[in-house]
């Protein structure tokens, strides 16, 4: 495979980039790269707002989550509300200091996505898009399939 697709689907330089336009933003509020990828999260997530939902998607070990779930919650970034059905279910809640950090991060995806997509025309981005739906889709099934015995 081409190294340069190789690298697009690792991902490594779009994290690179990522944690450059971070880094004041991680000092400026002393926290770690999960956090914000957390917040983030909490921000798009809508309902799905439980320490299983974060971990549903492979990228952070539970107690990587537990352990960033508890910074945040000492730092007042967010704060836990237990379900109304299920009273063993906390559902994670973002606090107003946490709504300042994630429109600075909105920000600086934005600008990100702008410098990687310069000159990617729009039916390009289009096609960009349904490439990476169907590879997500592809690591998805893979990563279902892997779990269970063969």
């Amino acid at each position: 495979m081409d190294w340069m697709i190789e690298g697009l689907l690792q991902g490594t330089q779009f994290q690179t980039l990522y944690n450059r336009k971070i880094e004041a933003l991680r000092q400026e509020y002393h926290l770690r790269k999960i956090d914000i990828d957390i917040l983030y999260f909490l921000y798009k997530s809508g309902e799905h707002n439980t320490s299983k939902d974060i971990s549903s998607l492979n990228l952070f070990n539970k107690g990587h989550i537990s352990q960033s779930v508890d910074r945040m919650a000492k730092q007042k970034l967010i704060y836990t509300v237990q379900d109304a059905e299920d009273r063993r279910c906390m559902h994670l809640m973002l606090t107003d200091t946490a709504a300042e950090i994630i429109a600075q991060v909105t920000e600086l995806r934005k600008q990100m996505y702008n410098i990687i997509l310069k000159g990617v025309t729009e039916e390009e981005r289009e096609v960009l898009l349904q490439v990476s739906q169907k590879v997500n889709r592809n690591i998805r099934n893979a990563l279902c399939s892997s779990k269970l015995p063969q």
